[in-house]
């Protein structure tokens, strides 16, 4: 990893920040398209935008030479890298690599926006956590905190269950009913073990330490052949809905959607395919508080049904 310092930019840096800025502006596409007389517009405007924020910018020195500048702004409900640039020669080293989680810690809410055509940029983000949520010409890409942190403690947790005694199973067996505890989240950790139940209870520790606005829900369908249910959270931001899953291996990862009905409806709908001849109208669905750790099956089925029941489409 190199060494490099961090400074702020001064007035006599407009010059390289306006030249840096360009670069990130006039990607190869336009420049092939763009007249002089656009291109010089677009340089106006840059010097124009730069003089005023020059003082928010970083830049990045190495053996007192100069190697890259960013520049975050707010954004939305957190905050927005405008700029992060490197030159040729500093690149794939770390650096931006190591910049970047410098910035992850500092703005648990942190977007970038990436030109579409830039696949380069777009996976190396990709690869650092953040998941587009608006696409066109440019993408707006955002680091999702709440997601990553779930995932890491996840990873790798295992579906089954563990008894009373601490034996631990895969998957399910006959008696589950029967054998089955709530975990609280440490048991978990260290069981590396448990059901969808245990594993919500997880998700809501971590979600409710983050301060995000979440919601944890209950599906069941029930009849006299069946009673499959699963247990899921969602969380929100001030322009998504994201359903968090992990114990439902076929749609592990996140799934993101534009309202709470949307959402709603999509997992209530994938739920009733795993049902063979499975009706719709059958299912039901639960928004459920935090229950007590260490109660058996009944009494946490008991806790989701007394919840607030949900309507969905």
């Amino acid at each position: 990893m190199l060494d490099y310092r961090i400074i702020n930019a001064q007035e006599r840096d407009i010059e390289i920040l306006s030249s840096i800025k360009l670069v990130t502006m006039i990607d190869d596409d336009m420049d092939k398209v763009l007249t002089y007389n656009d291109k010089d517009k677009i340089r106006k405007t840059v010097l124009k935008d730069i003089k005023k924020t020059y003082m928010d910018y970083k830049l990045l020195f190495i053996d007192g030479k100069v190697v890259g500048a960013y520049y975050v702004m707010p954004y939305e409900n957190g905050y927005m890298i405008d700029e992060i640039f490197l030159f040729k020669e500093y690149r794939n080293k770390g650096l931006g690599t190591n910049i970047l989680d410098k910035l992850k810690k500092e703005y648990p809410i942190l977007y970038v926006w990436v030109y579409k055509n830039n696949t380069k940029a777009i996976e190396f983000f990709q690869k650092r956590g953040f998941i587009s949520i608006k696409n066109g010409r440019t993408i707006i890409m955002k680091y999702d905190n709440v997601y990553e942190t779930i995932k890491e403690k996840l990873n790798d947790i295992k579906l089954g269950y563990r008894d009373k005694e601490g034996n631990k199973y895969l998957g399910y067996r006959r008696n589950f009913k029967n054998e089955f505890y709530l975990q609280n989240p440490k048991q978990l950790l260290e069981s590396k073990i448990g059901t969808c139940f245990d594993q919500v209870e997880l998700e809501r520790e971590i979600a409710t330490k983050l301060g995000v606005d979440y919601r944890t829900y209950y599906m069941v369908y029930p009849d006299d052949e069946y009673d499959i249910s699963h247990t899921f959270l969602i969380y929100k931001d001030s322009r998504k809905y994201y359903w968090v899953e992990n114990a439902w291996l076929e749609y592990k990862g996140l799934h993101i959607y534009d309202s709470k009905d949307a959402l709603l409806n999509d997992v209530v709908k994938k739920f009733v395919n795993t049902i063979e001849d499975g009706e719709l109208k059958k299912v039901k669905l639960y928004v459920y508080d935090k229950p007590r750790y260490g109660i058996n099956y009944v009494r946490f089925i008991a806790n989701c049904v007394n919840g607030k029941s949900v309507r969905y489409k």
